[in-house]
């Protein structure tokens, strides 16, 4: 008897189990996703069916919005190869990107792929220090960039809702009021001694490892225009998707309101902490689309479920082939 017991608890025997559990995830995670879709859709009209929506898209700008789908991963390529000051093999980093689609589904707020990013640098010689600064310094590059083009957007909108009066500029006074407040608050913490160096205090360590990486781009100006080009057409791509969604529905709306609805709502979508941002983006982002393009509320969201079809859900069986290729071949 207790041979018997003891050839139970043998790693050997308890092996075999992990896989199951690994399945059994998945399914609780897309089945989660899959109620939480159809809650997403209880809350739009029952006169506008979104999968009758989705089955009358024209064919034409649905292809276009799945190139700029996949156009988001190459400026995503571009962006993670430009910010690392080592040489990288640009296929392998395409894979990674691919691969991040499928970690980022089964990770909340897109943690998965900063994980295996930083462990793919660290698999090519790069000290674990290095790895994560790089990816630091990816990070607050694409942030600027992405507060400056909310701020570009923004304008251009708003120039726009002063030619029309079909929408409501509601959302953005909102980021043009985020953007002020966001300026005084630097202010104020630069001009306050004792703010200062409380501020000083709590971003040191962060930035320690940053700044010099930094520093070592700034001596490789090709790399460092490559990842700040990559960054922009990340959000670029991103936007053109869903406009193409929007236009693929038969509807009309203005890009830079497409942009600053993808801007904003996407960023906050994305707070949620659920897997891939699962319904908060939904939600969030049509809510946002209905603000600043016009559109009504029913219609934004069938518009965005297409773009979600497309940025979040195909990538998942090619992240997922990529993310084993990877691992065998000893990429992470």
């Amino acid at each position: 008897m207790p041979e018997a017991v003891q050839q139970q608890d043998t790693p050997e025997s308890a092996e075999p189990r992990r896989p199951r559990r690994r399945f059994r995830g998945l399914l609780a995670l897309f089945g989660g996703a899959g109620a939480g879709y159809l809650l997403v859709l209880q809350l739009t009209s029952p006169n506008n069916n979104p999968l009758a929506s989705l089955a009358r898209a024209r064919p034409e700008w649905f292809a276009l919005a799945l190139l700029c789908a996949v156009g988001g991963l190459v400026a995503a390529t571009m962006s993670y190869v430009g910010f690392v000051p080592e040489r990288l093999d640009p296929w392998r980093a395409f894979l990674l990107q691919v691969a991040g689609g499928f970690a980022n589904v089964v990770t909340p707020s897109g943690l998965g792929g900063l994980a295996i990013s930083t462990r793919f640098l660290q698999r090519i010689g790069i000290s674990p220090g290095q790895a994560v600064s790089s990816i630091g310094v990816s990070q607050a590059v694409g942030l600027v960039l992405h507060l400056l083009l909310t701020a570009v957007f923004g304008y251009l909108t708003s120039v726009h809702y002063q030619a029309s009066t079909t929408v409501s500029p509601l959302l953005v006074d909102i980021v043009l009021g985020v953007l002020a407040a966001a300026a005084l608050v630097v202010l104020v913490g630069l001009g306050v001694p004792r703010l200062r160096q409380w501020l000083v205090a709590r971003t040191a360590p962060l930035l320690s490892g940053v700044v010099p990486r930094l520093r070592e781009l700034l001596h490789q100006p090709g790399k460092l225009a490559v990842g700040v080009g990559g960054q922009l057409l990340v959000s670029l791509a991103a936007s053109g998707c869903l406009y193409c969604c929007i236009v693929a529905l038969g509807h009309r709306a203005d890009f830079a309101a497409v942009a600053l609805a993808t801007l904003v709502g996407g960023a906050l979508g994305s707070a949620v902490p659920t897997p891939g941002g699962i319904g908060g983006v939904e939600v969030v982002l049509a809510g946002a689309l209905a603000q600043t393009a016009g559109l009504s509320y029913d219609n934004a969201l069938v518009a965005v479920l297409l773009y979600r079809l497309l940025t979040l859900w195909l990538p998942v069986l090619p992240g997922w082939l990529a993310f084993v290729w990877l691992q065998r071949h000893e990429g992470l």
